[in-house]
């Protein structure tokens, strides 16, 4: 059967509420829907005129509307479409009057489910297409009138002349359709009546569509009893009133019969009691005092108010008038004893009338069904705990036959497909229907594994795409009956993508742990190694200050030394700021001409500085955001490189620094005549530990401190060397 599929509207300005609702629609499987959401009645107005919605859900309290105005303006525009009231506490009489006014129902916000919301829009639609068919079919009415069996007539609104009758009238009361046409009401009437007629059309303006007993004297003299109902009607453009006048002489008869049987219905077990128009107990059997403990001397002469609770006797007036009213004949209440205990009854009641038709009281049959309603109190009760349990869990259970037919599931299953697959869950379908389809033939074998009444526990990954996979925890349980014979699978999962994220957090963190250690490893051989040179620099300094005679020279290398201990606590504060981010890139703007001269003038004084030319051909203005401290050690290795293995052959030794720029990246050269390096060498220099000679100041650490620094940096390095001649270290550098 096709799921009927609704357009709903919406207009609610309050967010929440609006979110709540939602929320109930979609937990809704009576009907597909498509929801439209407006704030104001303005939108609503709008979204009416242009996509004609099934129903309305309409909020009292708009920014642009208020109250039972809202309702006026919006149904004015849209008569056809059943509107449901959506009230706070504070609007509810707005919202009574909106359904006196043709508005479908209403529900306070608070005190409802998405059962009720699913009733009463249905109910709403089904209500209001009944009411538009009926006034737009006057064709069928006129039909209904002509050949309805009920007698039925048609009077003028002012007076009581009759306007129109059918065919079961004249049948039933003998004259003439000319005959009536000449008549008035009132010639219906016995004389006795026709004054408490007049009096009743003048007290409720001709419209008394609930029923009410009267004679009518029939063309040859018969009187008969008739229940009576008005209602407003139109005839030829003119406002008039229609009256049913149901014929209840037999029935009259056997309600009498059953009073005269009263000396018979006293020795029924059950409850059976009467009480006049008033309420006062007339009549009271022997079921009533067995159930209820008051003889019948106590009882009778009593208004019946006496067997309802105190809480309850405000509804005891209005229970009376609606079964005068003939609105209800059976239903379920409460009732006290004469020592205080509840019984719960289930009443049916019918008029009882006089020998003249006229209601004179209502006989009240009362079974005690106050075990069979604890019991099922109970059952409910404990359905609704376990509906609970099973909504609540927070795992998806879905419940399946021996087919892998879906027979149940809870709420957060429902919700968890509609999140992953896009659809909703839905009974007597195949569960491998909604499995992706690598999965399914797993699933299957699992399957019919729990079918040999064994649990099955696996773990299973969804992959959605490339990026977005979830995995699961499944359990298979078979499900008995008394006999053990297997009925179907429980299908419990649990959605563990959380924990096997967290799991692979904490490698990942390991592998961070890891790899931060050898970081810093790395940069404790760097500090070790580096330091070197600037230590070298202030003994040369030392060694130079020892030897010189002339006090002002003295003094400059004091000062000089007393910089390049400076610069040595900077290039250990860097390596120190360095270690505290566990080897990560600390960029700042770098002077790059200023940087290259600083770790020229560190390096003049190194042991075999003495015969280096040292060119800084880094132009003004050439800045770059980097580390500063891996800058240093890239500079510092190179440049002293370039010392340490100068040919002392040369008369002209030098190491020189130069830089390209280009629009991502900087190029930096440093370049010496020195000896070179051969070519067997070139792809291993940057190589941990790897020496080019025996020199015993030599550890094998430098360049590989260097490459490591520039791959830090995003960079890249290369060596263009030969042996006698001289090498060229290029360095590229993002230049941003």
């Amino acid at each position: 059967m096709k799921t009927q599929r609704l357009q709903i509207l919406i207009v609610e300005d309050n967010t929440g509420d609006f979110l709540l609702i939602q929320q109930m629609l979609h937990e809704i499987r009576d009907f597909s829907k498509d929801i439209i959401h407006v704030t104001s009645l303005q939108d609503a107005i709008h979204s009416v005129q242009t996509s004609e919605p099934d129903v309305i859900l309409l909020d009292l309290s708009l920014p642009d509307s208020y109250g039972f105005d809202s309702f006026q303006r919006l149904n004015g525009i849209s008569p056809a479409i059943p509107i449901l009231i959506l009230s706070g506490l504070n609007d509810t009489r707005f919202a009574h009057e909106a359904v006196k006014n043709g508005a479908q129902d209403y529900l306070v916000k608070g005190e409802f489910e998405e059962k009720l919301l699913a009733k009463s829009i249905l109910y709403s639609i089904e209500r209001k297409l009944s009411m538009e068919l009926i006034r737009q079919s006057q064709a069928s009415y006129k039909l209904l009138f002509e050949n309805n069996p009920i007698p039925m007539y048609i009077r003028e609104k002012d007076g009581l002349r009759i306007l129109k009758v059918n065919q079961s009238a004249i049948d039933h009361f003998g004259y003439s359709e000319e005959e009536f046409l000449k008549m008035q009401v009132s010639d219906l009437h016995p004389p006795e009546e026709v004054e408490t007629l007049k009096r009743m059309i003048r007290e409720r303006y001709g419209d008394y569509s609930t029923a009410e007993v009267f004679h009518h004297v029939c063309k040859d003299g018969k009187i008969v009893t008739v229940e009576c109902r008005v209602q407003e009607t139109e005839l030829d453009g003119e406002v008039c009133y229609l009256v049913l006048a149901d014929d209840v002489t037999e029935k009259r008869h056997v309600q009498e019969e059953m009073l005269f049987q009263s000396g018979v219905l006293k020795n029924v077990r059950d409850t059976i009691f009467v009480t006049d128009r008033k309420g006062i107990i007339t009549y009271w059997n022997e079921g009533a005092e067995l159930s209820f403990g008051y003889s019948r001397d106590e009882i009778v002469g009593r208004n019946f108010d006496v067997l309802y609770a105190e809480v309850d006797k405000l509804n005891v007036r209005a229970e009376q008038h609606e079964i005068l009213a003939g609105r209800i004949t059976q239903w379920e209440t409460r009732l006290i004893t004469k020592d205080d205990k509840i019984v719960w009854s289930d009443i049916k009641a019918s008029h009882l009338y006089d020998e003249n038709g006229m209601i004179v009281g209502i006989i009240r049959v009362c079974k005690d069904i106050t075990q069979s309603r604890y019991f099922s109190e109970k059952q409910k009760e404990t359905v609704a705990m376990l509906n609970s349990i099973f909504n609540n869990v927070n795992q998806s259970i879905v419940l399946l036959d021996q087919s892998q037919r879906i027979k149940a599931f809870n709420v957060i299953a429902n919700r968890q497909n509609i999140q992953l697959m896009g659809q909703e869950l839905k009974e007597n379908i195949p569960f491998s229907d909604y499995l992706l389809a690598d999965v399914q033939d797993s699933f299957r074998a699992k399957f019919e594994e729990s079918m040999l009444d064994k649990q099955v526990q696996w773990e299973m990954a969804y992959r959605f795409s490339a990026t977005s996979v979830h995995w699961y925890s499944i359990s298979l349980s078979p499900v008995s009956d008394e006999k053990q014979n297997v009925l179907g699978a429980c299908v419990s999962m649990m959605n563990i993508t959380e924990r096997k994220m967290a799991d692979e957090k904490f490698r990942g963190q390991f592998l961070e742990i890891e790899n931060n250690n050898k970081e810093l490893d790395r940069l404790v051989k760097i500090l070790s190694h580096d330091l070197k040179a600037p230590m070298n620099s202030v003994s040369g300094l030392i060694t130079l200050a020892r030897e010189e005679k002339n006090p002002e020279e003295f003094g400059n290398y004091l000062d000089m030394m007393e910089k390049s201990l400076k610069k040595l606590e900077t290039f250990t504060n860097d390596i120190i700021a360095s270690l505290r981010s566990r080897g990560q890139v600390v960029a700042v703007k770098v002077d790059l001409f200023e940087q290259v001269q600083d770790v020229m003038d560190e390096l003049r004084f190194v042991p075999g500085a003495e015969t280096i030319r040292f060119v800084n051909e880094i132009g003004p203005n050439v800045n770059l955001n980097s580390d500063p401290a891996r800058l240093r050690v890239i500079l510092s290795n190179l440049i002293s490189n370039a010392i340490k293995y100068s040919d002392p052959s040369k008369l002209d030794c030098f190491v020189k620094v130069t830089c390209k720029e280009y629009p991502l990246l900087l190029e930096i050269e440093v370049e010496d005549n020195g000896i070179g390096i051969s070519a067997e060498h070139h792809k291993r220099i940057f190589d941990s530990y790897y020496k080019l000679s025996d020199r015993s100041d030599s550890n094998g650490l430098g360049l590989s401190n260097v490459k490591d620094a520039v791959q830090k940096l995003q960079g890249t390095i290369e060596v263009e060397s030969t042996l006698g001649l001289g090498s060229i270290f290029k360095i590229q550098l993002p230049a941003i």
